[in-house]
């Protein structure tokens, strides 16, 4: 199973670099990394340790916080190279999806790009458990992802989640994989409408509780 880069570049947001910040909000953003291993894409995650402060033990994209005045792009490969090992240069940048906000706190702004696959690769010990690559031609499978209800102070969420070999894709991160495989793959095969304004919602009942079924 593989992404076809021409599509994607036509179907997402070209890479353009700038922060599109909201009051309130703090910039952070990501790099979603596609490989490709024996003719086939593979998407790349990390497992964050579990004794982190936030998002402790969660599967994530590479990926942090702004610093200085850098901008968005600059940032996820900051971020991809600290926290994984990965060389800014060997990363051939796609497209961007949709900026989206965390429960967090962060207006998170998601970047698409080719790497080489990641043998070589040497994780932050401090930050990462391990590298976690997962097939596309798993992700595509539609009744691996459950949808379950999550509450959390600030609100009630359906939120997709998928098990992989033990770990578990959830959250945020499953959302921004279901919106990249929909958008590249087969626009409302993998998110509804109604599932896709999850992604933004959350910023307008920012501090309230709020239920989406």
């Amino acid at each position: 199973m593989n992404l076809d880069d021409a599509r994607l570049r036509r179907a997402l947001l070209a890479p353009e670099t700038d922060w599109r910040t909201r009051p309130r909000l703090r910039d952070a953003a990501v790099l979603a990394p596609l490989f490709r291993r024996d003719g086939q894409d593979w998407l790349l995650y990390t497992l964050r340790r579990d004794d982190l402060e936030s998002h402790a033990g969660e599967m994530s994209f590479p990926g942090g916080a702004r610093e200085g005045d850098e901008d968005a792009l600059t940032c996820a490969l900051r971020e991809s190279h600290e926290e994984v090992g990965l060389a800014p240069d060997s990363v051939e940048v796609l497209c961007r999806l949709g900026e989206c906000t965390s429960i967090a706190g962060y207006r998170v702004h998601v970047f698409v790009g080719r790497m080489p696959p990641p043998d070589e690769l040497v994780p932050d010990p401090r930050e990462v458990e391990r590298l976690v690559p997962i097939p596309l031609a798993e992700l595509v499978q539609k009744e691996r992802w459950e949808w379950r209800t999550v509450e959390h102070p600030r609100l009630i969420r359906k939120i997709p989640f998928f098990e992989y070999r033990g770990d578990t894709l959830w959250g945020l991160t499953g959302l921004l994989t279901l919106d990249l495989l929909d958008r590249g793959i087969e626009p409302g095969a993998f998110l509804s409408q109604e599932r896709r304004e999850f992604l933004t919602a959350w910023e307008d009942e920012r501090g309230r509780r709020n239920r989406v079924d």
